[in-house]
């Protein structure tokens, strides 16, 4: 599968005695190929160095293991994405505090890509926008 996976399936997978870490884990080992946007990224980095207050040489490493492997495509996203993530984010007449997850969205529609995520909210809006969820 092609996969985009949100924030919290790389958090969980990089957490080892998290709630969700071997189904986090497994998620990311079965892909066949990996799409992580920028937005991703960024999220990432915010809950791990500001709410996990997790080691620096942690993060590192985990960062490096998830953008140097091989089945990963880094994408800095389009204008086009971030245009169509506020439209339907003004169609779904959301809170603009949404936005990260409607790019996370848009991204995943414009590469056809099965979005991967715990997020009940966002698992819903995929599904309303016929996109594939997991798990």
């Amino acid at each position: 599968m092609k996969l985009l996976p949100d924030t919290n399936i790389l958090i969980y997978d990089t957490v080892e005695d998290s709630e969700y870490h071997s189904i986090a884990s497994e998620i990311i080992d079965k892909a066949i190929q990996i799409f992580i946007p920028s937005i991703v990224i960024h999220e990432y980095l915010w809950v791990m160095l500001r709410l996990l207050q997790a080691p620096l040489n942690i993060i590192e490493i985990k960062l490096c293991e998830y953008l140097e492997d091989p089945r990963t495509v880094y994408i800095l996203e389009s204008i086009d994405v971030l245009v169509n993530a506020l439209k339907m984010l003004t169609e779904d007449k959301q809170d603009v505090k949404e936005i990260n997850d409607y790019i996370i969205l848009s991204t995943a529609q414009k590469y056809n890509l099965m979005l991967a995520t715990f997020d009940k909210k966002l698992r819903k809006i995929a599904i309303n926008r016929n996109l594939k969820v997991v798990p």
